[in-house]
């Protein structure tokens, strides 16, 4: 349901400005990808007429992972390694293809060909390391994945700070069958305490489980969740709005290229406030949204989501959210770092109109943008940077009341 609170509290303007910042991010990538493109149907052209140059297949391949064509990188890598079997090099860079295909199996195959070989560099034999050891984790039938992050949050205009915590856990159990169908149950929590004398601490947590169905055999196609989620928030003892909530829903995700996501997730529960007397409030909610990958390093993210809160007093709440977001990993020129950064930013719009069982209406808009980088110093330690800017806007009949606050944050964290 919606991140907002319970029964509380977009301009054409402002989704202007976010239609503009979301092409002005996606201008350089688009002009970048094409010019991949190009450059690799040049290639192409020249390796019908030479198939057994190997300078072009390896351009031709390099070019292929970058636009995330890994099929088309193992085929000419395949090739690459029948005309030169001794390739180490050439042989690890088609264990990472079929890697990134989830083919674990030959990943392994030519990992430990590659690396039995004796001819790779000492950097070329950490990747077949890290590479095998993730191949194996990930090849059980038990999976675990996540990320903790702790440090410290700040307010600018009521000039507060505490503790930020953050955390997710994802557990994946294959259930077998042609398809590799799992059982996934996912945990997240986070944490702001900002002292004694706020009202703005939070806390909240959630926990999803359900089977994951794939649909087809292939790489890409739909995937079918159907969940059961819980959840529950808490904010300071002097601010009303703390509740749990229940929920049953059906997740779709559909891989329909390697570089383009589609999905949706439809739901439907109950939430009850903590406070006594507290109400139930009935709602559900859907949410459509695609995810866009033109190269490795790049992905932009959309999201449209509708939500309807109808509460026992009579107060209905209906929600309407739009945010965009865009990430760029880079290498950042420092040879002793083994994992490329991430900087990223979002924008957010959610529009609530909020009908008081008759008495009076209220118009509430909340808007952020934010913008994030992600320093990794291992391959699992990383450090953590946020700035977001927060508006909101409430009207009623009896005025317009306007709010605004900027949050900056440090965490220290562990991906694993």
């Amino acid at each position: 349901m919606s991140h907002s609170r319970l029964l509380s509290g977009s301009g054409s303007l402002v989704r202007a400005v976010f239609l503009t910042a979301a092409l002005g991010l996606a201008a350089p990538v688009l002009a970048q990808d094409t010019a991949v493109v190009a450059e690799r149907q040049a290639i192409l052209t020249q390796m019908l007429a030479a198939p057994t140059d190997r300078e072009l297949m390896r351009r031709y391949a390099a070019l292929s992972v970058q636009l995330r064509d890994f099929e088309a990188a193992a085929a000419t890598l395949e090739r690459l390694v029948a005309l030169e079997p001794g390739n180490s090099s050439a042989r690890l860079e088609l264990a990472v293809a079929y890697f990134a295909l989830g083919n674990y199996d030959l990943a392994e195959y030519h990992l430990q060909a590659a690396q039995a070989s004796g001819a790779l560099t000492e950097a070329e034999l950490a990747d077949v390391v890290r590479y095998r050891n993730e191949a194996a984790a990930l090849d059980q039938p038990s999976r675990f994945s996540g990320r903790l992050a702790l440090g410290q949050a700040f307010t600018r205009n009521v000039d507060e700070q505490g503790p930020l915590a953050s955390g997710a856990l994802e557990w994946r159990l294959d259930m077998g069958g042609a398809n590799a169908d799992d059982f996934l149950v996912e945990l997240a929590f986070s944490s702001f305490e900002p002292g004694n004398d706020s009202v703005n601490s939070r806390l909240s947590g959630r926990l999803r489980a359900g089977p994951e169905f794939r649909l087809t055999g292939d790489a890409y196609g739909l995937r079918l969740q159907p969940y059961v989620e819980v959840r529950a928030i808490r904010y300071d003892d002097d601010v009303f709005g703390d509740y749990n909530s229940w929920e049953v829903g059906l997740a779709l995700q559909n891989p329909i290229s390697a570089s383009l996501t589609v999905y949706a997730d439809l739901s439907s529960g109950q939430a009850t406030e903590v406070e006594d007397f507290g109400q139930k409030i009935d709602f559900s909610e859907a949410e459509i949204g695609a995810t866009w990958r033109p190269s490795r390093d790049t992905r932009f993210r959309a999201t449209y989501a509708l939500t309807r809160q109808e509460g026992e007093n009579g107060t209905v709440q209906d929600v309407k959210t739009v945010r965009l977001s865009a990430q760029q990993a880079f290498d950042p020129g420092i040879k002793a770092l083994p994992r490329r950064w991430v900087v990223g930013g979002f924008g957010q719009i959610e529009s609530s109109m909020i009908d008081y069982g008759g008495f009076f209406d209220e118009d509430l808009t909340d808007r952020a943008l934010g913008l994030w980088l992600t320093a990794f110093v291992t391959d699992e330690i990383f450090i953590e940077t946020r700035a977001t800017r927060i508006s909101s806007t409430s009207e009623v009949f009896f005025g317009t009341f306007k709010e605004e606050e900027t949050i900056m944050s440090i965490q220290l964290g562990w991906e694993f």
